[in-house]
């Protein structure tokens, strides 16, 4: 089952994404899709805190009393494995979208085509994802790896950080587990601190790494010219597809 969430102020737009997605379901069953629509921001949060977060949020931006954008930090820190779509009248905002690894950010107006091929591209990412457990403060937690950005090793423990922002404290990973995540492309060790997720590297000093929320990981000297090369090799085949 897939669900959906939709969030717009205006009843018309509503009434149209609406529309769009009962298309959208009537040809594509195999999904079992299932949506719900709300009037604001905080109506939809709401729901959240008491049913969870959707697997696809489809949101306006330019709502009264909480910007799109600033609703979709708040839907990841408590699931991160939502997919964000925005559909605004304004480009203005699309750094800041993507900044939070928005999927995808459609002008209005758009057609039906437009709308299917969007939400196409976002399901059959999510059917590739590699999806684990992690269990932090005696929760357990659904996790796609290809969400993680690194892990840091603090004594017994191993932090490991979302793209969202949001991170979780793990007493250990499992064998299987740290198999699983080293043999992922593009994650490799930076030390014995770190795992480092290269798809969240923004910038290779030499010294250090600079990932997508700013931080800065050091990288200790022997490894330097290794991780340059793994580097370089990752996103040579990035590029060549």
């Amino acid at each position: 089952m897939l669900k959906i969430s939709v969030c717009d102020d205006e009843a018309g737009e509503r009434k149209k994404i609406a529309d769009n997605l009962r298309v959208y379901t009537a040809a594509h069953c195999e999904h079992g899709i299932e949506f719900d629509v709300y009037s604001s921001a905080y109506e939809m949060l709401e729901a959240f805190e008491e049913s969870g977060g959707p697997d696809i949020a489809l949101l306006d931006i330019c709502m009264p009393g909480m910007l799109g954008t600033e609703l979709a930090r708040d839907i990841l820190r408590f699931s991160e494995n939502t997919d964000i779509v925005f559909l605004t009248t304004s480009p203005d905002y699309a750094v800041d979208a993507f900044s939070i690894h928005a999927a995808d950010y459609i002008c209005k107006p758009y057609t039906q085509e437009q709308f299917d091929a969007a939400l196409e591209r976002i399901v059959a990412g999510r059917e590739q994802r590699t999806w684990i457990l992690l269990r932090s403060e005696g929760k357990l937690h659904r996790i796609a790896l290809e969400d993680i950005s690194y892990i840091e090793t603090r004594d017994k423990r191993r932090v490991v950080s979302l793209a969202s922002g949001r991170k979780l404290s793990v007493w250990s990973l499992s064998t299987q587990l740290q198999e699983c995540i080293m043999g992922r492309q593009g994650m490799t060790m930076c030390g014995k601190s770190y795992i480092v997720n290269l798809n969240h590297v923004r910038c290779f000093s030499g010294a250090d790494l600079l990932m997508d929320d700013e931080t800065r990981i050091p990288v200790p000297r022997r490894c330097r010219a290794e991780l340059k090369q793994a580097y370089f090799d990752f996103y040579l085949k990035e590029a060549g597809g």
